[in-house]
């Protein structure tokens, strides 16, 4: 066999593996929750995960186009909320929209979501055989909300979060937790300076809370935009996601 013959028969061989790859059948995963799944072409035990939580009256298609694009190396799941609003879509707990952006929400509610992202977590993890330790999510308005009360729940299971366009709740807050864990949790926190439905002071006040809880990576971004996710937050998240999954720089070794 030629030189040139075996080069094309390991391309071949190659794109086969990457096809199967992408078209394996999905594990199963004990979950109530509904979910979609992208798998990258390469799979290992270092593969991070990337768990996508959509805002209020949306689903989990809202975000997975945008997960597709932002880093290859990604196994992402994303995730439909287990409770309906009256418009047809899908919540993480139900809320009123009152005056002056203001909310009345069901907190019991968040905290029953909470488990059930926390335990979808684990089971995608045993079910893949997925790195537990390299957990990020990314949410939207009231996913970002989760986002934030998941990593103060539960800090030892998120390694970073990506808070789009979302608020603190006070009950986040005041969850007895290990603030020396959250310190350790990787923030992107990002909003748009004209957003209508979140002020961007609420991103403001997660900003500093976050920095009193001294959380020593804390990104915090505005955008020109109303209460949406913009081409240029994009572009900053995919190399906000580079450094954070990077591997620690090795020491040189002493003399």
């Amino acid at each position: 066999m030629t030189s040139a013959a075996k080069t094309l028969l390991r391309i071949k061989l190659v794109l086969c593996c990457t096809v199967l790859a992408l078209l394996l059948p999905a594990q199963s995963i004990n979950t109530t929750l509904t979910y979609s799944v992208n798998r990258p072409a390469k799979q290992s035990a270092k593969t991070p995960v990337l768990i996508m939580l959509h805002g209020y009256g949306s689903n989990e298609a809202d975000l997975f186009e945008i997960a597709r694009g932002l880093d290859g190396r990604f196994i992402t799941f994303s995730l439909r909320a287990p409770y309906s609003t009256n418009e047809g879509g899908f919540c993480w707990y139900s809320l009123e929209f009152l005056p002056n952006q203001e909310f009345r929400y069901n907190y019991k509610e968040a905290t029953e979501s909470r488990a059930k992202i926390l335990s979808f977590i684990s089971n995608a993890c045993k079910a893949y055989k997925l790195d537990s330790t390299q957990v990020f999510l990314m949410g939207f308005s009231q996913g970002a909300i989760m986002a934030y009360d998941l990593a103060i729940k539960a800090p030892s299971k998120i390694k970073g979060i990506m808070a789009l366009s979302g608020r603190l709740m006070e009950e986040s807050k005041q969850q007895a937790t290990d603030w020396l864990k959250v310190a350790k949790v990787k923030m992107f926190i990002a909003h748009g300076n004209s957003d209508n439905v979140i002020k961007v002071s609420e991103a403001v006040k997660a900003d500093e809370f976050f920095k009193s809880k001294a959380v020593k990576d804390l990104s915090y971004k505005e955008y020109e935009m109303p209460h949406s996710i913009s081409g240029k937050e994009l572009n900053d998240l995919k190399a906000w996601l580079v450094k954070a999954i990077a591997p620690p720089e090795k020491k040189p070794a002493q003399k």
